[in-house]
């Protein structure tokens, strides 16, 4: 079989792959460096209440209200003002991971106006815009 009939795959296919790949492979470096420091230090969630009220089957407000270490139910990146706690670090990786599709996508929508491809460039653009939203916020599934 020579080198000739083996189709080469689209740009935007490969590059998508490949960031996808390496942001999530830091996030998940990232939330497993994390999770070790909570599991071997105090976090801002206290540990054998949390899992007690997994376990007990307690919805995640319950969970939130009965478990933070602050006053509030934290909402939105609560994570970033306490990245020296494990478990916060853990989160981070979490989003990490949540952002490689947009990246990636708005990459292959580069690829695909690059190479001309009208059609697929458009549906690039729609996917790309409904995960950039999502992932700011705007818009979400319930």
């Amino acid at each position: 079989m020579n080198n000739e009939s083996i189709p080469k795959p689209p740009l935007a296919g490969v590059l998508y792959g490949r960031i996808c790949y390496w942001i999530v492979l830091i996030g998940i470096f990232i939330s497993i460096i994390g999770m070790i420091i909570y599991f071997t230090s105090d976090g801002c969630i206290d540990r054998e209440t949390l899992w007690q009220g997994i376990w007990s089957g307690a919805d995640k407000e319950t969970l939130w209200q009965n478990n933070c270490t602050g006053e509030d139910v934290p909402h939105g990146h609560w994570y970033f003002g306490q990245l020296g706690d494990g478990d916060a670090l853990a989160m981070l990786g979490v989003a990490v991971c949540s952002v490689a599709a947009v990246i990636g996508m708005w990459a292959a929508f580069g690829a695909t106006v690059r190479e001309k491809e009208r059609v697929y460039s458009i549906f690039a653009l729609i996917v790309a815009v409904i995960l950039t939203l999502g992932a700011i916020g705007i818009i979400s599934f319930h």
